[in-house]
């Protein structure tokens, strides 16, 4: 009998010295939770501004967006890749899994790292709590919560400009089209009803850049003060998953990310065309936490899977 269990130990540790040697893709794994959807921490580290701030360049060499990334990063004349895989908890929690490979000998790294540490994990560990401090400390500014399947408001009469920009720079676009809104309303030509909104026609995922409407509901009415610039149009109610967001409208967009992740996560079919309800006045000042917008992603009109 202890014949036979040092056998299938043996056996055993044969099995694991080789996967540990050849089948094995990475030296070192790290790992941590963050307060934030996946997509929004992707976002973070494939960032080029958080690795300028740690003195780094960013190379990324393959990605699948707000899931996974690869990169070559050189510490101390050593190649090293890291591979960042971003999965969700839940619907606004993440863990992060940063697997680490020494591109010029892997097999030394791999077995020394059971022994000892060195400067160079190290250097890497420091980078990857560095960006969950970030997240953290980014994740108290906002709230999202995901409401499920819904519908948009029916019949909505709205004027409206169209304006492009970056995902992350649309507020930018809406303070300047807001003055160009509010003058209709102003000089009577106009009566708005109910609260301003963002309706995107275009959202790139690869690029970032989006086109959109920001718009002023309104009354019907016979005609409408239209121009080369304010344009009139109507929304029409249809299903639509549902997020409610709470603070800066900055970073509203965060909320588009969570519901189009929480689509594929459900199969549920979706178009990338987020519509966004600002229920607050930032002109007001107060409390940007207590801000509140309902975020709609119009379902898709086929039985397609979402992609």
């Amino acid at each position: 009998m202890i014949n036979k269990l040092l056998k299938f130990s043996a056996v055993l540790f044969v099995i694991f010295i080789v996967w540990f040697s050849f089948f094995k893709t990475y030296d070192h794994q790290v790992f941590f939770t963050v307060n934030i959807p996946s997509g929004t921490m992707y976002d973070i580290v494939s960032a080029e501004v958080g690795w300028e701030q740690l003195n780094k360049d960013l190379q990324i060499k393959d990605k699948e967006i707000f899931k996974r990334f690869v990169q070559d990063l050189t510490i101390d004349n050593v190649p090293f890749e890291l591979q960042w895989n971003f999965e969700n908890r839940n619907d606004t929690n993440a863990v992060v899994r940063l697997n680490i490979l020494n591109k010029e000998n892997s097999l030394k790294e791999r077995y020394l790292s059971l022994f000892q540490s060195s400067d160079n994990l190290d250097s890497i560990i420091f980078i990857s709590q560095a960006f969950k401090a970030k997240a953290n400390t980014f994740a108290r500014s906002f709230r999202i919560e995901i409401n499920g399947e819904d519908t948009l408001p029916s019949d909505v009469h709205y004027l409206y400009v169209n304006e492009s920009s970056e995902r992350n720079k649309k507020a930018g676009k809406m303070i300047k089209s807001n003055a160009m809104l509010f003058s209709k309303n102003r000089d009577s030509l106009v009566t708005k009803l109910g609260n301003p909104f963002v309706y995107v026609q275009n959202w790139d995922l690869e690029t970032n850049h989006i086109d959109f409407r920001y718009a002023f509901p309104i009354e019907e009415q016979n005609s409408y003060p239209v121009d080369d610039k304010v344009l009139f149009d109507k929304l029409e109610s249809r299903p639509a998953l549902k997020a409610t967001f709470y603070g800066n409208y900055s970073l509203s967009d965060n909320a588009w990310v969570a519901l189009y992740q929480y689509a594929q996560r459900n199969d549920i079919a979706v178009e990338l065309t987020p519509i966004e309800i600002f229920y607050n006045n930032p002109m007001l000042g107060g409390d940007d936490k207590k801000w509140k917008a309902e975020v709609f992603m119009p379902l898709k009109l086929s039985t397609e899977t979402a992609k």
